[in-house]
């Protein structure tokens, strides 16, 4: 299945404007480098690690083919070593030494780090697996590629619907992402008709159960939580004999947990990259799992999928820093791994779209 890009751009007219000019559409260069800063040890490490394999398996396909206009790609890697202040040290190493084409990060601790300095270089920077509502808030050069906001909200809401839920207890960890979901369920369940019941736990905190306890009569629990406080909550939830809906974020949905007890029979909003009758993400799992021996999820899948995305926007065009600006930001239409990805002119949170899907017998099941 091949990757379609559809610009907006007025792609006719530049066609016929160099071809009346004599010249070529895009200058090639020796090389197009693609700087990346990503957690490669501490905290975040397995995703940045996956996120970095992604982007390498989509760079060698694309060089395989012939590269970018006849440019091969050289992708850049610096260690965030998941903290702020190593990030902006090895954006400022490539950019002095390399000066890359454009940058992507992975985490908003780190993208809100970056931003500024992407905006003073006049450089586009791409957060993947990057929440932060304010990323790319009044920022010409920053965007994001990941689901954020109602785009987590959206499933989730329509599996209320369709379980005929009307009182919801959740959940959540006190930190930006957890209070961002609590904050757009509430209001959008509420809006619906729905009443909401709130708990909020520290990301320090081990033991859940008296928050837990004060939801039990809810029909259906939303947990917006992350990592070890998202198992915890999930296993003492079901210590407490809780039986109503259980459900969670997108965050949830990688392979390695889906077979675990704690995630049996939880709903929550996926990527389609785990539908085995989704061909394109198939093909694309089935090569990477082939090459590095491990599962393709989420994370290594957004930076296959950018790769392909802004490579396919750069066909035939001049390759400059403000032409990666301009494509990104001058809408288009693209299906990629993700799916049907439809970004409007002016568009810098470049989201793709989550699915409704409960975990059943350790696999996910789409709706």
């Amino acid at each position: 299945m091949k990757v379609m890009i559809v610009r907006r751009m007025g792609m006719a007219v530049a066609i016929a404007a160099c071809v009346a000019m004599g010249a070529p559409l895009c200058a090639s260069a020796a090389s197009i480098r693609i700087g990346a800063v990503l957690a490669l040890t501490g905290n975040s490490a397995v995703q940045g690690q996956s996120i970095r394999d992604g982007l390498q398996l989509a760079v060698d396909e694309i060089n395989k083919r012939g590269g970018v206009n006849g440019s091969k790609i050289d992708l850049v890697v610096e260690d965030s070593k998941s903290d702020p202040q190593a990030a902006v040290d090895g954006f400022n190493k490539m950019e002095n030494s390399q000066r890359p084409l454009f940058y992507v990060s992975h985490l908003s601790g780190v993208g809100m780090a970056l931003a500024p300095l992407a905006e003073e270089k006049h450089v586009v920077l791409t957060g993947l697996v990057t929440a932060a509502i304010d990323f790319t808030r009044s920022r010409e050069w920053v965007f994001c590629y990941w689901p954020k906001g109602l785009a987590n909200t959206v499933p989730l809401l329509r599996i209320l619907q369709d379980l005929n839920v009307k009182n919801l207890g959740i959940l959540y960890q006190n930190e930006e992402f957890g209070r961002d979901q609590q904050q757009l369920m509430t209001r959008e369940f509420t809006n619906a008709g729905g009443r909401v019941t709130s708990q909020m736990v520290e990301i320090a905190d081990k033991d859940y159960r008296a928050k837990i306890a004060k939801l039990n009569d809810q029909e259906a629990i939303f947990v917006s939580c992350t990592g070890a406080v998202l198992l915890g909550a999930l296993q003492q939830i079901r210590e407490a004999n809780y039986h109503g809906a259980v459900m969670t974020t997108a965050s949830a949905a990688q392979p390695g947990l889906f077979s675990l007890p704690e995630l049996q029979g939880i709903y929550m909003g996926a990527t389609i990259i785990h539908n085995p009758n989704y061909l394109y993400a198939k093909d694309a799992g089935e090569k990477y799992e082939t090459r590095f021996k491990k599962a393709f999820d989420q994370w290594s899948a957004s930076g296959y999928d950018f790769i392909k995305l802004i490579t396919g926007l750069l066909e035939d065009r001049q390759v400059s820093r403000q032409t990666v600006r301009d494509l990104l930001a001058g809408g288009f239409d693209y299906s990629g791994v993700f799916g049907q990805v439809r970004a409007k002119a002016g568009d810098h949170d470049l989201t793709f779209p989550l699915f409704p899907t409960q975990v059943v017998n350790g696999a996910l099941k789409y709706w």
